[in-house]
């Protein structure tokens, strides 16, 4: 039993723990209002990256939306519950282990699961939730974070963009990338007609989230962005 949990527990230490290699790493989200390309930080926020891109390659993000649209702070997306036509559950949704352990790890918890609850053991939380990496990036305009209720441990999927300087976020909130082209497609959906609930009235989709690995296989115009700055692009 003792090898089981040990086993289990190494496993999703690796999973979480492991940070992407072969150089800078990017995400490009296809969205109903244009491309943006995302500069991950694995320095600040390796678990972070490690679980983002994780779900990106997995198609985790392809056909959710931007559920909250803030003008003067931020879009958020990344909620699974969006793909449905509930709008009522946007916002509560996130992960769960089997979209964030390979099948043998899975596995292996569901194996440890039975045997807690034969002991009358509750378990581990139903959903997959990642611990707080904060560090000292500041949550300027452009800056890609992890959205969170109030419990600092309890980022999953959901993430924000912030569209300005918000500095009250800074230090309670895990940044772990930038946009570094595509504000202006930001700034498109964040200018939307949106609900009571700040949810746009007509659905900005995230079509897919290409993971890409090393600039020279950015396109050119993606290569020139960044060769350019060391900032958020600013798009007015």
């Amino acid at each position: 039993m003792h090898r089981i949990i040990f086993l289990l527990f190494a496993a999703i230490l690796f999973m979480t723990g492991c940070t992407t290699t072969g150089g800078d790493t990017y995400v490009r989200l296809s969205t109903d209002a244009g491309e943006i390309l995302l500069e991950m930080k694995p320095d600040l926020a390796p678990k972070h990256v490690a679980n983002f891109t994780h779900l990106c390659r997995s198609g985790f993000y392809d056909g959710t939306t931007f559920h909250r649209v803030i003008p003067g702070f931020m879009i958020q997306g990344g909620d699974p519950n969006t793909k449905d036509d509930d709008r009522g559950n946007d916002g509560q949704g996130g992960p769960d282990w089997e979209d964030v352990l390979s099948p043998k790890e899975f596995a292996l918890m569901t194996e440890v699961l039975v045997m807690l609850s034969s002991k009358g053991y509750v378990g581990f939380a139903d959903r997959a939730q990642i611990k707080a990496e904060f560090n000292s990036d500041r949550h300027q305009r452009g800056v890609l974070s992890m959205a969170r209720s109030q419990d600092p441990d309890s980022g999953g999927s959901q993430f924000f963009i912030c569209v300005a300087d918000v500095s009250h976020l800074d230090g309670k909130y895990t940044a772990f990338g930038r946009v570094v082209l595509g504000l202006d497609t930001v700034d498109e959906i964040v200018m939307v007609e949106r609900d009571r609930r700040d949810n746009p009235l007509q659905s900005q989709h995230i079509n897919r989230a290409e993971v890409i690995t090393g600039i020279e296989s950015l396109t050119d115009a993606e290569q020139t962005a960044i060769s350019e700055t060391t900032t958020p692009v600013v798009t007015e």
